[in-house]
């Protein structure tokens, strides 16, 4: 979530308001993109004009600086710059003495990269805690000691020298270069890509410097001008102390030390060796800033390059897919831009759009944060107004002429197929953009203009992102930031008049603590997540991903904003927290937030919008109240999209159930929907796999805590296992199990008789290739700076012993049968949309020639056209191939179509298993009823 305009810091809110590496602009006249910014260019210009100066003198001032003069009186003013404490030529020894500092403070800081990065990619890449502990437990003795005391003690010990100096600043610098490197390679040294290269037994070399090393990059290269900085500190300290050097010596440092005496006699004897070390210093950090944001900016362009992503269509694809990145399609002239002048939400060219319908039964209530207020004319404002919004990469358009308003208590629903420009737009709000991407047109946000170098105010937009892992802090725990989001969003506390007493104040704070704890329990019940102590000292990554999502939205419940931005608020969700959500949505609604909702998922959006703005390639294609073109679909796009999604009526009514659940909406269904038919039981036989007993647990601190009870389950040949229940059920660690990618506390996983080692270490390469697995973020699987096909190639070199040439040719071929052509699996991850990389995954796991496919809810997040054509090919390669697949999934209509037996988890148990029919339409337990026979999440009566 992201309190809009929150601490910008690398601090305790770190992702709370970017999502991935972003771009400043300057603001733009409508109807002209936003070029690079002139601050940055002056930026870097003064940047390289500080660095090159002290740099210079270091390199070339020796050469320079001729014999030595004799020697006049101490703080002489005359000459350039006079003389020093012993009468030496100031201007010579300013040339003489960068080069010792220099030398020593780049050489202190390559030997301690040298040393530290090694030790902090140890300890992230090993699996073994105690290895960890063994190497950095020392280091943190080491950083917990002052480093001008270490400094003193080391010099007093050691023998003076420049080589000492050397030594002594690399070893003070050792213990935080080791963290930081051990920090930025923890994510990628146990994340999906890297398990991805586990799966196929990747080489050491190709994991920990290929990926690990190589994704670190910017990070180390970012601190290594902050260590050079500190470095440079150091040694003049030293020098102050008269270690390393002669207390006479040209040197920057010493020239600074011994000539304070006669500062106010002869001040350049002290100005010009400072403002050499201060130039060097600052110069070093702008201009390292400034390669980081060119690194981001080349990578942003190379996103989103010239050979844009055709439509399966013409490739010779099975259908329409996704164009290009995530939200990003081809160049559209677009209609035109509308004046500045419209008061009223705009469409399509010549297509009035509606103002706000409120469905029937709904009534706004008035905003709480409202009161007490005094009203302005800014007021009667829509709290978003849209006009004319263009974004473009590369020459090339993601949106063109969007334009759209949202009242106060209104949601309005932006669909479209992934890659139509919805989350462009809808972080446009925020005044943000991806790399590269630049914005024209207008954005007015509570009534003030919103640019990336004009954000909104702080606290007036919320964001609840679509990968909730941008928003949660890895290294802080759950109850800390919620606690932190509370207290900077809380009402001020009323004080009575005049100078309050201790007891008063105490009384106070106690309240304000209450009063936190009291909000964040609130919020936490709201999106249905636990308020125990337990659940709060986690870690996100303790979460399992429907959690961390509801962990999101009830940041932005604590934000109390007024204006909402959810982007795919429901993906991964069970069908009863999507219910919630959609409660919660129009709760929002209600309250007088306005909500502007980016979403696949056309049950919420017929549940909870009031208004539809429909994209295609960046264009509005139709817009309108929602139930209007739900039901009556004007445009051949949007009668696709909605004709792709399962309708309502395809869903059995519920049984009678303990289970609460809401009136379902009246909203009509799509035209022509596709209805889903439960699959006969596969024939029985020898099972593929067997699972028999299996338990698990999560370590949490020196406890473990047990998240699957003796589950049993098998499949046979050709036969589809869908595992289903609420998030945080256990679904994704018994998948992981059975993987061999978590160890199991008890229990086998059995292929075809055999049983199967518990871990990926401790099996061959045959029961690897046998058993693979499909991630449910597909893009987070993949390095980022590799193509996919070389990616996916190295399955088959691994585990096919196959060499690299036919490797490439055997994946072309398996990725030719998914509908990706070699031009565009020949390009790197980040240029593919998502459901081409969910392709890809399944190819990468299709080509170790496996018996058993694991496939963690491989479709949310999809929008429904991209969706369906990925159950039509796993349905397609189960049967022509023999597949045995394990099925996680939240959708019924997936479960519907590819399953013909379901095991459901509630808290790691099996409550209810049975033929897909059986409990598709007859299920016994209440839970089973309320994941497999839902309503339509619409609001409370």
């Amino acid at each position: 979530m992201s309190p809009q305009g929150g601490d910008r810091r690398r601090g305790p809110l770190r992702g709370f308001r970017r999502v991935g590496p972003l771009r400043r602009h300057r603001p733009v006249a409508p109807g002209r993109l936003a070029g690079r910014p002139a601050g940055s260019r002056l930026r870097l210009a003064v940047g390289v004009a500080l660095l090159a100066v002290p740099l210079l003198v270091a390199v070339a001032g020796p050469a320079l600086a001729g014999d030595a003069a004799p020697r006049g009186r101490p703080f002489d003013p005359g000459g350039a710059f006079g003389t020093d404490f012993v009468g030496r030529d100031v201007l010579r020894q300013a040339l003489l003495g960068g080069r010792s500092v220099v030398g020593v403070a780049l050489a202190a800081t390559a030997l301690a990269y040298l040393a530290g990065v090694p030790l902090g990619l140890l300890a992230a890449l090993t699996r073994r805690r105690w290895v960890d502990e063994l190497v950095m437990r020392p280091l943190d003795l080491l950083l917990a000691v002052p480093s001008l005391i270490l400094l003193i003690l080391l010099a007093a010990t050691a023998p003076r020298g420049p080589a000492t100096l050397v030594g002594i600043v690399a070893l003070i610098g050792l213990p935080e270069v080791a963290r930081i490197s051990r920090a930025a390679a923890l994510p990628l040294a146990h994340g999906p890509a890297m398990e991805a290269m586990r799966l196929y037994r990747e080489t050491w070399w190709r994991r920990a410097v290929g990926h690990v090393v190589t994704g670190s990059r910017r990070v180390l290269l970012a601190d290594a001008g902050v260590r050079f900085v500190g470095a440079l500190y150091l040694v003049a300290t030293a020098s102050f102390l008269g270690v390393g050097v002669a207390p006479d010596a040209a040197d920057w440092a010493v020239m600074v030390d011994r000539n304070r005496a006669g500062l106010l006699l002869q001040p350049w004897s002290v100005l010009v060796p400072a403002a050499l070390l201060v130039a060097l210093a600052v110069g070093v950090n702008l201009v390292a800033d400034r390669l980081l944001t060119t690194r981001g900016d080349a990578t942003g362009r190379a996103a989103a390059g010239e050979d844009t992503p055709r439509d399966d269509a013409g490739r010779g694809g099975a259908g329409p897919e996704e164009s290009g990145p995530e939200e990003s399609g081809p160049e559209e002239s677009g209609p035109e831009e509308s004046g500045p002048g419209e008061s009223g939400p705009v469409g399509p060219p010549g297509r009035a759009v509606p103002g706000p319908r409120r469905p029937a039964g709904r009534e706004r209530r008035a905003d709480p944060t409202a009161a007490g207020r005094p009203t302005s004319p800014a007021d009667s404002r829509p709290p978003v107004r849209v006009v004319g919004l263009d974004a473009g990469v590369a020459g090339r358009r993601l949106l063109a002429g969007v334009s759209f308003t949202v009242a106060a208590g209104e949601v309005l629903a932006l669909v479209g197929r992934s890659g139509s420009g919805k989350t462009t737009a809808g972080r446009a709000l925020l005044g943000e953009a991806g790399p590269g991407v630049r914005l024209a047109g207008r954005v007015e946000v509570a009534g003030r203009p919103v640019s990336p170098a004009t954000p909104p105010p702080p606290g007036v937009v919320g964001y609840v992102p679509q990968q909730p892992s941008a928003a949660l802090n890895p290294v802080r725990r759950v109850g800390a930031v919620l606690r932190e989001v509370a207290r900077r969003h809380a009402r001020p506390v009323r004080r009575t008049p005049g100078r309050p007493s201790r007891r008063a104040a105490a009384r106070t704070t106690v309240a304000g603590r209450e009063a936190v704890r009291r909000a964040v329990a609130d919020a936490l019940a709201r999106v249905d997540l636990p308020a125990d102590r337990e659940f709060l000292r986690r870690f996100p990554h303790q979460l399992s991903g429907g959690q961390q999502q509801r962990l999101v939205v009830a940041h932005a419940l604590l934000a109390r904003a007024r204006v909402l931005v959810a982007d795919e608020p429901t993906t991964g969700q069970d069908s009863l927290t999507r219910r919630d959500v959609a409660h919660e949505l129009r709760a929002l609604a209600d309250a007088g937030l306005a909500v502007v909702l980016l979403s696949h998922d056309l049950h919420l959006v017929r549940a909870v919008a009031d208004r539809l703005v429909v994209l295609d390639a960046g264009v509005v294609v139709e817009a309108g109240a929602a139930a209007d073109v739900l039901a009556a679909p004007r445009d051949e796009r949007t009668r696709r999209l909605l004709a792709a999604a399962p309708a309502a009526s395809s869903v059995p009514a519920p049984a009678a159930s303990s289970v609460p659940a809401p009136a379902a909406s009246s909203a009509v269904a799509p035209a022509a929907p596709r209805v889903a038919v439960p699959r006969a039981a596969a024939p029985a036989g020898t099972p593929a796999l067997r699972v028999r007993d299996l338990a698990a647990a999560h370590r949490a601190g020196a406890r473990r805590r047990g998240v699957l009870h003796a589950v049993t389950a098998a499949v046979a040949p050709g036969g589809c296992l869908a595992v289903v229940g609420r998030s945080g059920s256990g679904k994704t660690t018994f998948a992981r199990c059975v993987a061999g990618l978590h160890p199991p506390r008890g229990g086998t996983v059995g292929l075809g008789g055999r049983t199967l080692a518990a871990t990926l270490d401790r099996r061959t390469r045959a029961d690897l290739a046998a058993v693979q697995y499909v991630f449910q973020d597909a893009r987070a699987s993949f390095h980022p700076h590799r193509s996919v096909l070389e990616q996916v190639s190295r399955a088959a070199v691994r585990l096919r012993a196959l060499p690299p040439a036919r490797a490439r040719d055997a994946a072309r071929r398996v990725l030719g049968e998914t509908g990706l052509t070699a031009d565009v699996v020949a390009r790197r991850p980040d240029r593919l949309s998502g459901g081409e990389l969910q392709r890809a995954a399944l190819a990468r796991a299709l080509l170790a020639e496996p018996r058993v496919v694991i496939c963690d809810e491989i479709t949310s997040g999809l929008d429904a056209v991209s969706r369906d054509r990925i159950v039509a090919l796993v349905d397609r390669l189960r049967r022509t191939r023999g597949l045995a697949l394990v099925m996680i999934s939240h959708d019924r209509d997936v479960v519907a179509r590819l399953a013909d037996h379901v095991v459901v988890l509630d808290a790691g148990r099996v409550v209810e298993a049975g033929p897909a029919a059986a409990l598709l339409t007859a299920a016994r337990h209440p839970l089973t009823r309320a994941l497999l026979h839902p309503p339509e999440p619409g609001p409370a009566a």
